[in-house]
């Protein structure tokens, strides 16, 4: 993948994210790199190996979180044969231009 086809967007963490309190840190971050490459429509495929040496964390750490972000339905899996697992976001970010502190989550349909 070209990296301008990627929508990296740096540090910068939707405040909905930010001030969510039912995921660690860990997750939020799993969860934007996740996001940063399906919001364009595009599947996000990373090995839990390649996730845990990013993140400084376990395989079985990157499972749990994972699971944990698809049972909140923030993420879902579009494809899995055995060895390979896509996902991609359910999560969309609005924002509002007359408040600069609102941001609005929901979720795509």
């Amino acid at each position: 993948m070209k990296p301008e086809e990627r929508n990296f967007q740096g540090i910068w963490i939707p405040r909905a994210i930010y001030l969510n309190t039912e995921v660690n840190w860990y997750a939020k971050i799993l969860f934007l790199e996740i996001h940063s490459f399906t919001e364009k429509g595009m599947e996000c495929y990373m090995s839990n190996k390649y996730i845990a040496s990013f993140l400084h964390i376990s395989e079985r750490q990157v499972s749990r979180y994972i699971s944990q972000l698809k049972s909140l339905g923030w993420i879902e899996e579009t494809s899995f044969n055995g060895r390979k697992r896509f996902l991609r976001s359910l999560l969309y970010f609005g924002y509002d231009t007359g408040d600069p502190d609102m941001t609005l989550l929901a979720w795509k349909r």
